[in-house]
């Protein structure tokens, strides 16, 4: 009998202290776990939004939680307008309307998946590829094992590289501005050659051998594939002018001719790079070439510098395609 009212006293105060007595015992844990405080740090995140701290946390209460929450309506309301908006959009400002009712619904929401990839989609049109890789950690974080996470952490790795070609290690800002018009072409300008002795002087270039498209090969930088990269095009106008332009590249640069210089065989061109969404960042390529004697071909230097402080130099062999 001494052990059965002792047992109902010790049990007794347990449920009085409102389980304190075994802090990682059912009571704690319910209490820990709880609906209401769930819902005090989801108006934490919605009061703050651009912690990364306070949507992690709720991110990982709600999957402590023994019941889910329920999918909010206005959940779904924005998600389908931001859908919407992504499906009409066809330029950097339809992007970001698509981003903005994203997030609206991720504030609904911030534990489901769902949102955060498709605001990671939505960025990643936009040129926002920091943002994106935030958004798409976001959703591995809220469903880690889900049939789509091996997907999304291949993504998030293939952001990364566009991130660092768009000198996006830091967050940016994000409102994209607009595109600046491309360059206008630039003629070559020619350098006079030095004097020489007549009989070592040599036979001129004709300057229809540089018109092209000209290429290089390169390797991938994933994978180790062999690409083909165009460095320039190369055209004569009505004038018997050459002129030079900047190729076209997928990662939303903007390239225009800043050097064309022509004498005899060789020419000296530099490509420069602006980002439309971010202002400080500029890359040079300049090429140093000469050309063959069968004219199919352009080989010497080529050397690139950066504002990310990336400088290199190497041989290159450029051919028409």
């Amino acid at each position: 009998m001494r052990f059965k009212a002792g047992a109902r006293l010790f049990i007794t105060i347990i449920a009085l202290t409102g389980g304190t007595l075994l802090p990682s015992g059912v009571f704690a844990a319910e209490k820990a776990n709880s609906p209401e405080i769930f819902k005090q740090h989801l108006a934490e995140v919605r009061k703050n939004p651009e912690s990364v701290e306070l949507r992690e946390k709720v991110i990982k209460y709600a999957q402590g939680l023994k019941q889910k929450p329920a999918v909010p309506e206005e959940y779904e309301r924005q998600l389908s307008r931001g859908t919407a908006f992504l499906k009409m959009a066809n330029d950097a400002a339809g992007y970001l309307k698509a981003a903005d009712e994203f997030k609206a619904a991720v504030a609904a929401a911030p534990w489901l998946a769902e949102g955060y990839v498709n605001l990671a989609a939505a960025q990643e049109k936009a040129q926002l590829y920091s943002e994106a890789i935030q958004n798409l950690n976001f959703a591995i974080l809220a469903d880690p094992n889900g049939k789509n996470s091996r997907e999304w952490r291949n993504r998030v790795y293939e952001l990364e590289v566009f991130a660092e070609e768009a000198n996006q290690k830091l967050k940016a800002s994000p409102v994209v501005p607009p595109p600046a018009p491309p360059a206008p072409p630039t003629v070559a300008k020619p350098t006079p050659p030095k004097k020489q002795p007549a009989a070592a002087q040599e036979k001129k270039t004709n300057p229809k051998a540089f018109v092209g498209n000209w290429f290089y090969k390169d390797v991938a930088p994933r994978g180790g594939e062999e690409i083909t990269t165009q460095a320039f095009s190369i055209t004569m106008n009505q004038a018997g002018e050459l002129i030079a332009t900047a190729p076209r590249r997928s990662s939303g640069a903007l390239g225009s001719i800043s050097i064309f210089e022509v004498a005899g065989d060789s020419i000296h061109i530099q490509v420069s790079w602006k980002l439309a969404s971010i202002p400080t960042y500029w890359k040079t390529e300049d090429y140093e070439v000469t050309l063959s004697d069968d004219e199919s071909k352009l080989s010497g230097s080529y050397r690139v510098k950066s504002s990310g402080k990336n400088e290199f130099s190497e041989d290159k062999a450029l051919f028409k395609q």
